[in-house]
C-alpha cells in the first residue's frame, strides 16, 4: 500500500479482540532496539510506526486492553486475552500513538528508515543495511558510521 493521506490501516493482536484503524500518512516506520522493547516482546527488536492520535481509533477489544506504565514518561498497552504488545504513549512525543508495524494487516509495503536505540542493540545480531543508525542518550542521536 502506497503511503497516501487517505489510506485507512486496520491491524489487531494474535487472537484478533483488539483491532484498530490509523489514517494514513505514517510518521515514521523504524526498528526499536532499547532494552524496555526488547524485554517486553521478548525479540531483539521491535518495529514500531506512529500517528497523531487524531489518526488513531481502536474499532473493537478496548475492554481487553491492559495498560502500564513502563517508565515515568510512558505507557504501553497490551491485549490482556492474548498479551500481544500494541500500543505505546510518552510524554516525549505528546499526542502520538505508537503501534507495532507488524500487528497492521496486511503489513503495508513501506520500509523502515531507521534503527533506534542502535547503540543498546543485542551483540549478537549483525546489521549490515543502509538504514540510518541511531542511538546515544535519546536513542535518536545520530551515530557515526
Amino acid at each position: 500500500m502506497s503511503q497516501d493521506a487517505s489510506s485507512t490501516l486496520r491491524g489487531k493482536c494474535f487472537c484478533g479482540r483488539v483491532q484498530y484503524e490509523v489514517r494514513e500518512p505514517l510518521k515514521f516506520v523504524a526498528h526499536d532496539h532499547c532494552s524496555m522493547c526488547r524485554r517486553l516482546h521478548g525479540a531483539a527488536f521491535v518495529t514500531w510506526s506512529g500517528v497523531p492520535e487524531t489518526q488513531f481509533r481502536v474499532l473493537t477489544g478496548q475492554d481487553e486492553l491492559k495498560s502500564f506504565a513502563s517508565s515515568a514518561a510512558a505507557t504501553r498497552q497490551f491485549c490482556g486475552h492474548c498479551g500481544t504488545q500494541m500500543f505505546f504513549r510518552s510524554t516525549r512525543w505528546p499526542g502520538e500513538v505508537h503501534f507495532t508495524y507488524v500487528s497492521l494487516e496486511p503489513t503495508p509495503e513501506r520500509k523502515p528508515s531507521a534503527h533506534v536505540f542502535f547503540s543498546d542493540r543485542v551483540p549478537w545480531i549483525e546489521i549490515k543495511d543502509s538504514l540510518k543508525k541511531l542511538g546515544g542518550a535519546s536513542g535518536t542521536e545520530p551515530l557515526e558510521a
